[in-house]
Formats: C-alpha cells, structure tokens, sequence
C-alpha cells in the first residue's frame, strides 16, 4: 500500500512537472528553446506510455481496461504518442492539444477532487434548474429591456453605444444583462437609462 501510495505521487510529480513545461511555451521562442521542450515532452510521453506497459503486464489487459481510470490514461497515451509523429504529408503537430488532457490525471490521485467532481454530478439536477431559471430571468429581463431602452443609441454617459452595448435586439439585451449579471460596469448602463427614460430605469435594473 505504501508503495503504491509512492508510485501515486510520482505520476502525480511528473504530471505537475509536465503541466508546469507546459506553461512555459511563449510567443518568439528561440529554436533550440522550443527543442528543449519537445525533448521534455517526449520524455513525459516515454513516462506515461511506461507507466501504463507496466500496469497492462502487472494487472492484465481484462482487468486494466476493466478501470475506467485506466482506459482514460490509454487513451491520452496513444494520442501523446500519435501527436510527437509525422506521418508523410500530414502534420500530426495539432494533435498536441491532448497534452492538456494529462492534467485530468491529478483527478484520479487527489480523493478531494474526486469527491468534489462526486459532488457536482450528483447536484447536476439541481444545478440545471439554476440555470434554466437564470436563462429564465435573462430572457424575461432581455424582452422588457427592448421595450423600455430599445430606442436608445447613444447613452449620455457613453455606456450604450451602437455597436456592442444596447437593447436594440434580443441578442445584444441578453448580453447587456448577462455582462451586468457579472458587476461590470451595470450602474454606468443603468445611468444611461434613467437619463434616456427616467426613474422607471431605477426600478428596472433593481429589481434585476
């Protein structure tokens, strides 16, 4: 069991090693810079693809893939090993987006982060209902936005504009309101319409 627990945290190093090697790409890398790099990913690879030989020779094929943890690590090994090829003309280099995939892997060595993802799928109802009734207050909210400051093109305060910030049609209504939702800027828009159309805009965005 202790070793076992030593082997978790080792893949759990390289993973964070790996992921950290991930980060450290950047715009108007040197050639030989970009090189050391491949050359640690290939290491990670070489790691991961070992890892999981080990594991299909010590536990058995039936019962490897028996693990849904197991087939998810197969597959990010094969697709880090198709991804480091190039195959004639055709260059397999997009496939590296699967390198991001290897971060999933702390899930299966942290219990905090498996109980918390426990948690989420079984309040997954729930948090549906949340956001229909959100979609619901947006939509509702949106609707009485286009008939209240649909006229408004240009707000006083220079929040409302023509292109990107109006209630003119339902889309650019439901992005105001959402955009506000989050605390950017909403009593600056909010100023806008009770200059345009007076205190019913107070009572409009409090209530929203």
């Amino acid at each position: 069991m202790v070793r076992h627990d030593y082997f978790d945290y080792f893949i759990t190093g390289i993973i964070m090693a790996n992921t950290i090697t991930m980060c450290m790409d950047y715009e108007g890398a040197s050639e030989q810079y970009l090189q050391i790099l491949d050359i640690l990913n290939l290491i990670f690879v070489i790691i991961f693809t070992s890892e999981a030989v080990l594991k299909l020779i010590g536990l058995g094929p039936t019962y490897y893939f028996y693990i849904d943890w197991n087939k998810f690590d197969f597959t990010v090994v094969i697709m880090s090993l198709v991804s480091i090829l190039d195959v004639g003309s055709f260059n397999l280099t997009a496939l590296r987006i699967i390198r991001v995939a290897r971060l999933l892997r702390m899930i299966k060595s942290s219990k905090e982060l498996q109980g918390l993802l426990k948690t989420l799928y079984l309040a997954m109802n729930n948090i549906a209902n949340v956001a229909l009734l959100f979609m619901l207050i947006i939509f509702t909210f949106a609707v009485a936005g286009m008939t209240l400051f649909g006229e408004i093109i240009d707000g006083h305060y220079g929040m409302i504009n023509k292109t990107n910030l109006n209630f003119r049609t339902f889309y650019m209504s439901a992005n105001v309101l959402i955009r506000s939702s989050t605390g950017e800027s909403w009593n600056q828009i909010m100023h806008d319409c009770v200059y345009e159309k007076g205190s019913i805009a107070y009572f409009y965005w409090m209530v929203f």
